[in-house]
């Protein structure tokens, strides 16, 4: 099911320049490749919309629907592992401020030495944490404010996995409390 949200062009270009002004802050020691992205999200419960989350908010980073803009850049680590992507950075600074109804995210990325030049897609884990909060929001895909590729995450990563599966599969068979159901090889059930 496809929301009925459609992004405003003001939106569109505001999201890219705000996931370059975040590239710029990347830490990006091993690869030089940058990353900056930028996520528009409202509160699922709107009557909080105004007050002010974590820091004092720019009137400039909300749209007229009282979504905010929150940022994110990749963070390497030596072990790459441990490595953040600048997507679920962006997530992470959402969420952490009680913002988990997500409509759009922008994404520019390049080499350290060349600048944005490219276009860049979310990577397979991204893609996956993305859709947890919704399928249907806008991937902006950008190398401009002008040049850039827009779909839905739906279309990025289809047939996902996500919480609807889950809960359609606890309504049909609930964890087996008889000691079969397993977590990370942790026994769940059973007396």
């Amino acid at each position: 099911m496809e929301s009925d949200y459609i992004i405003e062009d003001t939106d569109i270009r505001r999201l890219i320049v705000k996931a370059v002004e975040a590239r710029d802050m990347a830490y990006a020691r091993y690869s030089q490749f940058k990353v900056g992205a930028a996520l528009l999200a409202g509160r699922e419960n709107s009557s909080y919309a105004d007050e002010v989350v974590g820091r004092e908010t720019d009137s400039r980073d909300r749209n007229v629907n009282e979504y905010r803009v929150f940022t994110g850049c990749n963070i390497e680590n030596s072990s790459y592992g441990a490595t953040i992507c600048a997507e679920r950075a962006a997530v992470c600074n959402a969420v952490s401020s009680g913002y988990k109804d997500f409509k759009a995210i922008a994404i520019v990325g390049g080499l350290n030495s060349t600048g944005i030049n490219g276009i860049t897609y979310p990577c397979g884990i991204c893609r996956q944490v993305l859709s947890e909060f919704s399928a249907d929001m806008y991937v902006i895909a950008a190398r401009s404010e002008d040049d850039y590729d827009m779909r839905r995450l739906s279309e990025f990563l289809p047939a996902s996995f996500g919480a609807g599966f889950i809960y359609k599969r606890k309504l049909l068979k609930r964890w087996d409390i008889d000691g079969y159901a397993h977590l990370n090889g942790i026994l769940l059930g059973g007396a």
